[in-house]
């Protein structure tokens, strides 16, 4: 792991990132702050796709902002972690362009809370890039891996989720691929893809990231199990939120 250098700034600046990770998950799951989209929309607010593209689109002008003055002489290492980070957010502006369904709108303040999130993390990571590790090592083509596993898995949850609301402007109980164990599958596979990039960066702040992005996700995942038992009462008893018989 790269660590900063521990002076006073760094200390206050990493202990915020961490606050801030933390609350993540801690505000979606006590309710705090429940992100309002998709299923917990609010009744009014901002067309869906366009706010959705926004939260994605703006890390990607984040990051490579801070590429530029390492972009011309970049070794393997810093080129493949910047094309991780950038690659997980254009799939995500894609996906909303030409995959999702939508029932109804985003609120602004989520739309706006993401965004920062998400532009902090990609940034944030850009910049630090420009300290990569020295060489790829085995656990760097480990988190490639995972990276690339998790981007596509998680795809192709996605895809099935759309396919099964082709017919229809409301929600089913999904079906296919580990939605017959899990509620949440496609957000199991981008927690391992934020593993990769973790690995891939090895910077601790990666790693602050990744705490806030599973801890989002897992607290979503369960408010989203619930919603679906609520609403549907032949929803499979056994389904999990996360992980097959685990979580």
């Amino acid at each position: 792991m790269i660590f900063p250098e521990w002076n006073t700034f760094n200390i206050a600046l990493y202990s915020g990132l961490a606050l801030l990770s933390l609350g993540m998950g801690l505000g979606e799951a006590l309710g705090l702050k429940m992100m309002k989209y998709s299923k917990f929309r609010p009744s009014a607010g901002w067309n869906p796709r366009a706010g959705m593209f926004f939260l994605y689109f703006l890390p990607i002008l984040a990051a490579l902002a801070f590429a530029l003055p390492y972009l011309p002489t970049a070794s393997l290492a810093q080129v493949i972690v910047l094309t991780a980070v950038l690659g997980h957010f254009a799939k995500r502006c894609l996906e909303v362009l030409f995959l999702h369904k939508y029932s109804g709108p985003i609120d602004p303040f989520t739309t706006l809370a993401i965004a920062s999130f998400y532009t902090l993390v990609a940034g944030f990571l850009s910049a630090l890039n420009r300290q990569p590790l020295p060489a790829p090592d085995g656990l760097f083509w480990l988190g490639l891996f995972l990276f690339v596993f998790g981007e596509s898995a998680n795809f192709v949850h996605h895809k099935l989720l759309a396919d099964l609301r082709r017919e229809t402007d409301g929600y089913v109980i999904p079906r296919g691929g580990w939605f017959e164990h899990v509620a949440c599958p496609h957000y199991f596979f981008e927690i391992i893809a934020w593993i990769g990039i973790a690995l891939l960066s090895r910077h601790l702040f990666a790693w602050i990231a990744l705490v806030g992005m599973a801890g989002y996700l897992i607290a979503r995942s369960h408010n989203t199990l619930t919603w679906y038992r609520q609403k549907f009462p032949d929803f499979p008893k056994h389904r999990k939120a996360l992980i097959p018989f685990l979580l």
